[in-house]
């Protein structure tokens, strides 16, 4: 009989640097970014967080970080100039999903874009494990989306505090933006219980008070078992 393997779920999240066009124009025009952190959690087939997975990226194709990525993420030059390059990292991290079937998640499809596009600029070697990861990328922003009811897309901050969750740690920072979207993955995850809160939760997005008045002042979240990360 064949052995029936344990689902997990991978929520995973990049902080990018752009590449220099002026400097780089033929490699600007494959990726526009290279990936400068990893960050990812892993859950098991109870929604309960097993690991997580986090490291930075030197950047090939620049040795400073621009002032508005340094600024939004707290990424220094020097944070990252001894971290192993993209595909040292990417291999890390095939090896780290490895072990069980299992999806990948992130906010947005932005992720998978770049990591897309860096793959092909630095010449990576599609191996049957990169292909399966890639074949089982979903984007988690437009999966919460359309639960909700809702056609325009929202940040992922918004998103949790509308939920009437606090934020877990540093936003912009990959590991912490990769776990607040693994607790909302459980949320919408309780479909029965959901489908009565995911209209509360378009109208405190739609709504000019969101920023005064979260979801979590109207809902009592007590009959929600969502499992302890």
């Amino acid at each position: 009989m064949e052995e029936i393997k344990e689902k997990r779920y991978v929520f995973v999240d990049f902080e990018m640097q752009p590449v220099d066009h002026k400097e780089h124009p033929d490699e600007w025009s494959i990726a526009r970014h290279e990936i400068i952190e990893f960050g990812a959690v892993m859950l098991d087939d109870k929604l309960k967080e097993v690991d997580q997975f986090q490291s930075y990226v030197k950047p090939r194709y620049s040795e400073e970080i621009q002032e508005t990525v340094e600024a939004m993420t707290g990424i220094t030059a020097d944070t990252v100039k001894d971290a192993d390059d993209f595909e040292k990292v990417l291999g890390e991290f095939l090896e780290w999903c490895e072990g069980a079937e299992y999806a990948v998640y992130a906010w947005s499809g932005a992720d998978k874009g770049q990591l897309t596009h860096e793959i092909a600029l630095k010449q990576v070697e599609k191996t049957p494990e990169l292909s399966y990861m890639l074949s089982n990328w979903f984007d988690y922003q437009k999966i919460f989306t359309k639960a909700i009811g809702r056609r325009l897309a929202v940040s992922l901050d918004k998103a949790v505090e509308a939920c009437g969750m606090d934020f877990e740690g540093q936003m912009h920072d990959a590991l912490w933006d990769a776990r607040n979207t693994s607790r909302l993955f459980r949320l919408t995850s309780d479909k029965k219980n959901f489908r009565k809160l995911a209209p509360r939760i378009k109208h405190a997005l739609d709504s000019k008070e969101h920023f005064t008045a979260s979801l979590g002042d109207m809902v009592d979240f007590k009959n929600f078992n969502l499992p302890e990360g």
